[in-house]
């Protein structure tokens, strides 16, 4: 199977990416409607949310995280429960994007015209994009345990531990090295045209 044009990988790819924007419009509206569900219970009856057990983890394995033990009076109070869901947000939101400005560079790749000017365009708001995802990560998870330093009560327990994800900036630097690549592609596609 060729790798560029129609019926190639570039538009397996394509197909999976188009899945992908729609799974992830899906997660959003979740969000949405956990978020406005927590604003009705907190009008409601918000003692509901103050006497509750649980082990909640921000982040995974690689990653920054944030292991937050509660037992009563924690519960799902705001600052527990705000910082996980514009965490969640944050990265709902970048998936969003990143996966639109994908959609665009493999559009191309599928027609067999990967030297745009417009992809060099793509890659680079993909890195700077992935870039304000991880610095958000970093600022949000402060937060939270600014918050639930504050906020958490006697009976919270926060455990935070600050990892960089070396593999996020690695594939960062790889990113910007390649919109150059397709920049000066572009450039050099432009010219032979001209000079035809």
């Amino acid at each position: 199977m060729k790798a560029l044009g129609q019926q190639s990988v570039a538009s397996l790819v394509k197909t999976a990416l188009v899945v992908a924007w729609w799974v992830l419009w899906f997660a959003a509206a979740a969000l949405v409607v956990i978020a406005v569900g927590y604003l009705i219970v907190m009008v409601m009856d918000p003692q509901w949310l103050d006497h509750q057990h649980g082990h909640i983890v921000f982040g995974g394995p690689g990653r920054g995280s944030m292991t937050v033990n509660f037992d009563d009076p924690g519960g799902w109070t705001w600052p527990i429960f705000v910082p996980a869901l514009l965490i969640g947000g944050v990265a709902v939101a970048g998936a969003l994007m990143i996966v639109w400005r994908l959609r665009k560079l493999f559009d191309s790749f599928s027609s067999g015209e990967p030297f745009r000017r417009e992809n060099a365009n793509h890659l680079r708001a993909i890195w700077i994009i992935m870039m304000i995802i991880e610095l958000s990560r970093y600022v949000l998870f402060a937060v939270t345990g600014l918050l639930i330093t504050i906020f958490g009560g006697p009976n919270v327990q926060a455990h935070y531990e600050f990892n960089v994800d070396l593999s996020t900036w690695g594939a960062i630097l790889i990113l910007i090295v390649l919109a150059e690549v397709f920049r000066e592609g572009a450039r050099m596609k432009e010219e032979q045209e001209l000079t035809i």
